[in-house]
């Protein structure tokens, strides 16, 4: 008889979790997915609207330490369809100028190079910024983890930097978290860039080259049908009893009832406990889930008619609602998925991201919608005079758990929940990342080793970023 796993969230963490289960002992287990909503992907989402045209959550890149997700990839039988672009771009006060220290060329030395000429910054600024990062680099993740009590617009001003700097880090603090400085913790902050600028390779920064459904999600989704699982999507999970002496019992909103022997959650972390019985609620790890909360983000896509950018680059702006533009981050998607057979696109797709909106989100569309418009005329001249003929505002107000102060004391650094067949599997719980499609990837592969350790079967490796080496691991 098959051991029956529940897997409740659909994301790229409960696909993993199912994919590599499939993958060690398909003979051994029954898979049984279970999505709220009418698609897979959670963050990783995309669709074609009622005019055929594709609409994405989000800006996502492809990372070079995302070592667990290509392994994944490779071992399901499906190439990633990559596109590298030439570098990535920051706008500050109203001019462009290459950014070399979020998301940056192709070597050490380009990004040193954008250091020192980086027009934001006085020479030096510029000296004291990579005097910092090589600071960073040279922490260990228990040091790290000593700084997360601060924020990290206080942990910039402890360490003596000028108003110039704390600005520019505060950029990557919301580009890479999704949170205002003010409220994002250090912690998180510190782990992140010493991932980035300590890997090997970590300037082959690279788009894909059709929406996330297309290239990640549907991939996942057919391997595991083909391999004996079941998708039950538009089935929203109302409570899990745990197992106690049978079977755990899933009830969704329409009052059907499922078996399983262990359930996998791979929803948000704040949405676990409200799942389960009230008595369990707080009970650890589940009361310090539900004090994470979520962040919300906006996505506005904008069709044009002709080509309005001239390269595919990521364009990143300063954190600064009073003087910047209300966007953190622009992009042309169209360059991206030029050879993507579904697009019909013959001018630019204009993605535009607001993280971290909640100071936006009592805004209509419409104004939203005028906002970025007159931001993009006034930071990129080539957008001036060029006029959508169609737009959309997705708005996603919970998207994944905020690294806010004090969030790597709250998390669980393990996947065992303490009660029986009981799981964690989500981006918020892969340790080193906190958030993105690594990170949920890591989860759902460690979930399923844990699984097949009970089988006695072989479980996968869990790939860590090679690092430079003077980075301490």
């Amino acid at each position: 008889m098959k051991t029956k796993v529940a897997i409740v969230g659909g994301g790229l963490a409960g696909l993993s979790s199912a994919a590599h289960l499939l993958l060690a002992a398909a003979e051994q287990y029954e898979i049984h997915v279970f999505e709220s909503a009418a698609m897979l992907g959670g963050q990783c989402a995309s669709w074609l609207d009622a005019k055929g045209r594709p609409v994405e959550t989000g800006i996502h890149l492809d990372f070079p330490w995302y070592h667990n997700k290509d392994a994944l990839f490779a071992a399901i039988g499906h190439p990633l369809p990559l596109k590298e672009t030439d570098g990535n771009y920051y706008v500050c006060n109203g001019q462009t100028g290459q950014i070399d220290t979020l998301l940056a060329g192709k070597s050490v030395l380009k990004t040193l190079r954008g250091l020192a000429t980086f027009h934001g910054l006085t020479p030096t600024e510029r000296l004291q910024l990579t005097g910092f990062i090589f600071r960073l680099m040279r922490m260990d993740d228990r040091m790290a983890d000593s700084f997360d009590h601060l924020s990290v617009t206080q942990f910039l001003l402890d360490q003596k930097l000028s108003a110039g700097i704390r600005q520019q880090l505060a950029l990557e603090a919301v580009t890479i978290q999704g949170l205002r400085a003010e409220e994002s913790s250090a912690a998180s902050f510190i782990k992140f860039l010493r991932t980035m600028y300590g890997s090997m390779g970590i300037f082959d920064t690279t788009f894909f080259g059709a929406p996330l459904g297309d290239a990640l999600v549907d991939p996942l989704a057919d391997f595991i049908t083909r391999h004996g699982g079941h998708i039950h999507l538009a089935t929203a999970i109302k409570s899990v009893t745990p197992a106690t002496a049978g079977p755990a019992r899933i009830t969704t909103t329409a009052g059907v009832t499922h078996e399983a022997d262990h359930v996998i959650f791979a929803v948000p972390g704040y949405a676990v406990p409200a799942l389960l019985p009230a008595e369990l609620r707080t009970t650890s790890p589940f009361a310090a889930l539900a004090d994470l909360k979520e962040t919300p983000i906006i996505t506005i896509t904008l069709w044009y008619a002709t080509k309005v950018f001239t390269d595919g680059n990521v364009y990143i702006s300063p954190r600064d609602r009073e003087h910047g533009p209300i966007f953190d981050a622009v992009a042309d998607k169209a360059f991206h998925w030029k050879d993507w057979p579904k697009l019909k696109a013959e001018g630019s797709i204009i993605q535009v991201l607001i993280d971290a909106a909640d100071d936006v989100l009592h805004l209509s569309d419409a104004e939203i919608l005028a906002k970025v418009s007159q931001d993009l005329a006034r930071f990129f001249p080539h957008c001036r005079g060029q006029a959508p003929i169609d737009a959309t505002v997705l708005r996603l107000k919970n998207t994944y758990c905020g690294t806010r102060v004090g969030y790597w004391s709250k998390v669980p650094r393990k996947h065992q929940t303490g009660l029986p067949g009981v799981w964690l599997a989500g981006d918020y719980t892969a340790g080193v990342y906190h958030y993105g499609m690594e990170s949920a990837v890591i989860s759902g592969k460690a979930v399923a080793n844990e699984l097949l350790r009970e089988i006695n079967h072989a479980g996968f490796e869990i790939l860590r970023p090679r690092y430079l080496p003077f980075v301490r691991v």
